[in-house]
């Protein structure tokens, strides 16, 4: 089964156009404030078991540690043949804002929610990643950057699967589609 980290997500931003979600694209003037919004909620349960009673560590219901706002600039489509064309990255993309449960408050549903501004500059991309892991974990993360995962290799494969699952379920993150803030000329 799935490690569920979350079982449910909204994303937004609000201007003085309306508000547009995950996937949408919102029109703001130059230096507008835009209002994001971001609403997740845990599942109940703990939705992992380790299929064998071998002595293995027992899972609780995973939590969010810290959620990454991640801003990147909007240039246009490259043309083929360039450099930016050819680039498997946007040089531009940060995280803006990291949250974690010191910043979110819980509504009267259950969900985890936050809220947070920005200034629209110039037309930027909005993410979300988010995490049940520390800043800083050995083997996992680097300045909460995801690190590779290492490899697991068994023999048996029963036992190579398991392991990898185990280490799966531990090692959780969600992503959001983009929201898009395009600055009118």
């Amino acid at each position: 089964m799935f490690g569920d980290l979350i079982d449910h997500l909204d994303f937004s931003a609000q201007g003085a156009a309306g508000t547009v979600h995950m996937g949408g694209e919102l029109v703001a003037a130059k230096d507008e404030e835009v209002e994001v919004t971001i609403r997740f909620r845990s599942p109940e349960t703990n939705n992992y078991e380790y299929p064998f009673d071998s002595g293995n560590p027992t899972y609780t219901k995973p939590t969010v540690n810290h959620v990454d706002l991640i801003v990147g600039d909007v240039t246009g489509k490259a043309q083929a043949g360039t450099p930016a064309y050819d680039a498997d990255t946007n040089p531009s993309t940060k995280v803006l804002a990291r949250f974690t449960k010191d910043d979110w408050t819980v509504d009267e549903a259950g969900y985890n929610v936050i809220t947070y501004r920005v200034t629209a500059t110039h037309s930027q991309y909005l993410r979300l990643r988010g995490t049940n892991l520390g800043i800083d974990v050995a083997n996992e993360t680097a300045d909460g950057e995801p690190l590779p995962d290492e490899k697991i290799d068994f023999a048996d494969n029963a036992n190579r699967f398991n392991a990898i699952n185990a280490r799966n379920y531990n090692d959780l993150w969600f992503y959001s589609n983009p929201v898009f803030v395009t600055v009118a000329d």
